[in-house]
């Protein structure tokens, strides 16, 4: 004998209720313990309420472990000799990650920060890291006249609006008052610089470049007239060419090993000793420790880097109380208070060589 058919319908339906429960994820309810952010490129994501494990592209490490090392499941940078003792030892036991999407969903980060100039290609390439390892990738404009917004977008996300609020004090302290002064610095008093980068100082990047981005904030003139290389830039110059630039000032960078192997080669070379300012000591090493001041990586450990190059160009200009600047800085960014000793090893790079700034070069 049939059943009538509303006697059905009391029987399938409770049924076909179990089987939709059935076929929802178990614990939270879709949506449940998770909230929209919008990065700075303008895309829109879904992050967990509670952000407990962020990974850093490159050059974000540096400005991840000043936000929130203890998120951190990654480090994407080597540092400079000697800079282990600056550093958190936790920091220090992060594994090195700066590859593949499988490497990085073995880290099971909830979230992905990265840190690039903002245009179409790295949004793209976002986009696809976002797709192939299923966690969202939130985008931070590295450019360093951002730096307010991009602190507020990372303390928002990480749900670490104290400390970014501290970071964002000491910018408008300290780096805000020299993006203004370089502006009214005239064009007849701006000094004339020469990024020296490669092993024999004959490697740059020209102006427009981020590596050397510091030199027009501070409202100096990059001498390299050289092809703009994306990436990892280091434009191939000659001796003629620095010579025909005639820079008023030679500044060096910290590269790989040795960390002032370069200064050394430079002041040492006879045919160096040809440019007026290498000759007459207008040569600087740029401080390194923890990580390089000037660029490489192109984090946020460029703040130091523009106020000592501020200082060392116009101090007529700027009046920058450098000493404490670097100790705040520390505090800040590094969470690491300085004692003295340290203070003067991180702005003296050759100091500990026995060799002051400039004086490997007069001959």
């Amino acid at each position: 004998m049939k059943r009538p058919l509303h006697t059905l319908s009391r029987w399938l339906l409770p049924l076909f209720l179990l089987l939709l429960a059935a076929c929802q994820p178990s614990g939270k309810k879709p949506g449940a313990g998770t909230r929209e952010v919008v990065d700075m490129a303008g895309r829109h994501m879904t992050v967990p309420l509670v952000i407990h494990r962020a990974y850093s592209t490159r050059p974000g490490s540096v400005t991840l472990y000043a936000v929130a090392p203890d998120l951190m499941v990654n480090r994407s940078l080597w540092m400079t000799d000697g800079s282990e003792k600056f550093m958190n030892p936790a920091y220090l036991k992060l594994p090195f990650s700066d590859g593949s999407a499988e490497e990085i969903v073995r880290l099971h980060p909830d979230v992905i920060i990265s840190y690039f100039t903002i245009n179409e290609q790295s949004i793209d390439q976002a986009n696809r890291l976002s797709q192939k390892t299923g966690i969202p990738v939130f985008m931070v404009d590295m450019g360093m006249k951002r730096y307010p917004e991009a602190f507020k977008a990372m303390g928002d996300l990480l749900g670490k609006q104290e400390q970014t609020a501290k970071m964002t004090a000491y910018i408008e302290k300290w780096l805000l008052p020299v993006f203004a002064k370089a502006a009214q610095i005239p064009a007849s008093q701006r000094k004339r610089v020469y990024y020296a980068e490669g092993n024999r100082g004959l490697n740059t990047d020209p102006s427009g470049s981020f590596h050397s981005q510091i030199i027009d904030l501070v409202g100096a003139i990059n001498v390299a007239k050289v092809n703009l290389l994306s990436g990892k830039g280091m434009s191939v110059v000659s001796m003629e060419q620095v010579l025909q630039w005639s820079p008023d000032v030679v500044i060096v960078w910290t590269g790989m090993g040795p960390s002032v192997t370069t200064y050394r080669n430079i002041t040492a070379d006879p045919l160096w000793q040809r440019v007026p300012a290498v000759r007459e000591g207008r040569i600087h090493q740029i401080p390194y420790l923890p990580f390089g001041w000037f660029d490489r990586p192109p984090g946020t450990n460029r703040i130091l880097g523009t106020l000592w190059l501020a200082q060392l160009l116009y101090p007529e200009v700027y009046h920058i109380d450098l000493e404490a600047a670097t100790r705040e800085y520390f505090t800040v960014f590094f969470h690491r208070d300085l004692t003295d000793a340290e203070l003067r090893e991180v702005l003296h790079p050759l100091a500990p060589t026995g060799i002051a700034q400039g004086e490997g070069a007069k001959k």
